[in-house]
């Protein structure tokens, strides 16, 4: 009888030591994209306790994690998240690149030789491409990791998805429609739960045409508002309008905290295609981007009512989806959960005069008139996005002159611009190398065949014109590059990590806590996790 009772408890400590040890069978990567680190703080104070708190609590938080590279725009904070590279080797820091064989600007993820006018699917999109995508994903990495492994990215906007998907995975976001929509260079048809989810209108469901706070204006930390309304105060007889959907619904589900929302209920749907966990024993990965915090940012400021409620609501929605992921399976153990962010947004500007923004368009023609007075009116400047500069080398060749002698004449030219703080160009970012300071942030995000020939640093505060948002990202300063990133499950102990980190860093540590391979390109230090 001893013998027996001791048998069976080496084999429970043989059986709980292993399951101690197994690797998370499914990562959940949230990427609450314009989200800062000081707006857990600002704003916890509202937040429910089954939200980001529960993260908080139940897992680690580095309350130091930095972007650590310029510009960092979304697109660049995205591919980082997904990659574990910087900008210098992903290549990938906005929207627009350009093409140096034509000299003209053209969409990262749109197709060569796109028509739009062609015959055209309803359930999937033709006219994007993965081509310009140079390094490969944590998705990418998770599916090559053995039998069984998935990976599905969901985003409100095609650019967002495809930037987190890399170039394999199932990738969907909400299209012109209101529809669930993915690219042909991901599947030739959509799945079956997709397309019940658009035979259930599932997205027009959330759509409303009114934005009602959730609380009363003297529980908001914020003052300013613009089209939110709010109970003044408690005990307020107003009545809201009745809920009605707008004719206008998918721009508003791209604007209001239903898109979040609508997000997590189709990740719900997700979920179900992701488990049982017991199929296969390959790493499945879900990402989750949240355009809409962004977009609310940008639009309202940081610093709105706007804004503050729609992370109440976000917090709301993800205690929600919280909920349901765990009551998936036996153990939290099974899952890792991730909360992060793509990069911060700039203070307000609601004033969008030239003498607080900084105007790209009447900068490219300066620019252009200065060196056609130097050496000979032409077509000099290329076009310009994200802090880049690009000169048309054709031009230059044609003039027979030398590009380094444009760029440093166009770089001492550009200082002398308002709202500049530094210009620095290709030649020395390709030659010398920094340590510390913005222009080794701007080096970091150097690419040599995608950044322009003078990369532009404008002082702080300072963005460009764009009468649609009165806030942006793209700066070498704290408010962009300071994020949140939060890990819980998968065996961690709970914690608060204060010791400095970059946001290149994250992908790699994944990894290694799923038990699979970086991506190809990481080369960033991984973060011990457990």
């Amino acid at each position: 009888m001893r013998l027996t009772i001791k048998y069976v408890a080496i084999v429970t400590a043989i059986c709980a030591a292993a399951f101690s040890t197994a690797q998370p069978r499914l990562a959940v990567n949230i990427v609450v994209s314009g989200m800062r680190q000081g707006d857990i703080a600002r704003y916890e104070g509202n937040f429910g306790k089954n939200g980001i708190l529960r993260l908080k609590t139940e897992g680690v938080e580095f309350t130091e994690c930095y972007a650590n590279y310029a510009p960092t725009t979304p697109e660049a904070g995205l591919a980082t998240l997904a990659t574990g590279a910087l900008p210098a080797t992903h290549g990938i820091f906005s929207s627009v690149i350009l093409d140096r064989t034509t000299s003209k600007m053209v969409g990262l993820v749109d197709k060569p030789n796109y028509n739009p006018s062609g015959l055209q699917r309803n359930d999937i999109s033709e006219r994007y491409a993965t081509h310009n995508f140079i390094a490969q994903t944590l998705s990418e990495s998770a599916q090559q990791s053995g039998n069984g492994s998935k990976a599905i990215t969901i985003a409100h906007t095609p650019l967002s998805a495809m930037i987190m998907a890399g170039r394999k995975g199932e990738c969907y976001w909400i299209d012109n429609s209101g529809k669930w929509s993915t690219a042909d260079c991901y599947a030739d048809t959509l799945p079956s739960w997709v397309v019940k989810c658009n035979n259930d209108d599932l997205n027009r469901v959330f759509a409303t045409e009114s934005w009602y706070g959730r609380y009363t204006r003297d529980n908001y930390r914020n003052s300013r508002s613009t089209d939110i309304a709010v109970y003044e105060k408690s005990g307020s007889n107003r009545v809201r309008a009745p809920r009605k959907s707008s004719d206008k619904w998918v721009d508003n589900i791209l604007r209001m905290p239903s898109g979040n929302i609508a997000i997590f209920e189709f990740a719900k749907r997700a979920v179900s295609t992701l488990l049982p966990l017991h199929v296969g024993d390959g790493c499945k990965v879900l990402n989750i981007c949240l355009d809409v915090p962004r977009m609310v940012a940008e639009k309202y400021g940081s610093d709105s009512i706007e804004y503050e409620d729609m992370l109440y609501s976000l917090d709301a929605a993800i205690a929600d989806f919280l909920s349901f992921l765990y009551a998936q399976t036996s153990s939290n153990k099974e899952i890792i959960v991730t909360l992060t962010s793509d990069g911060g947004v700039s203070p307000t500007k609601i004033d969008n005069s030239d003498a607080t923004r900084f105007n790209t368009r009447q900068f490219e023609v300066i620019m252009n008139a200065f060196l056609g007075a130097r050496y000979g009116q032409d077509d000099w400047i290329a076009g310009y996005t994200d802090g880049s500069l690009y000169i048309n080398h054709d031009v230059v060749y044609k003039h027979k002159k030398s590009l380094m002698e444009i760029q440093n004449e166009v770089a001492s030219f550009v200082l002398q611009y308002r709202g500049v703080a530094n210009a620095i160009t290709a030649t020395a970012l390709r030659s010398s190398q920094f340590s510390r300071g913005a222009v080794a942030l701007v080096q970091n995000g150097y690419n040599p065949r995608r950044s322009g020939d003078v990369v532009i640093i404008l002082d702080a505060e300072r963005i460009e014109f764009d009468s649609q948002r009165v806030a942006m990202s793209g700066s070498v300063y704290n408010y962009d590059r300071h994020i949140p990133f939060i890990v819980c499950g998968g065996g961690i102990m709970p914690r608060q990590e204060t010791k400095r980190i970059s946001s290149d860093q994250i992908a790699p540590s994944l990894a290694a806590l799923c038990g699979v391979e970086s991506p190809q390109y990481s080369e960033a230090e991984v973060i011990t996790l457990k």
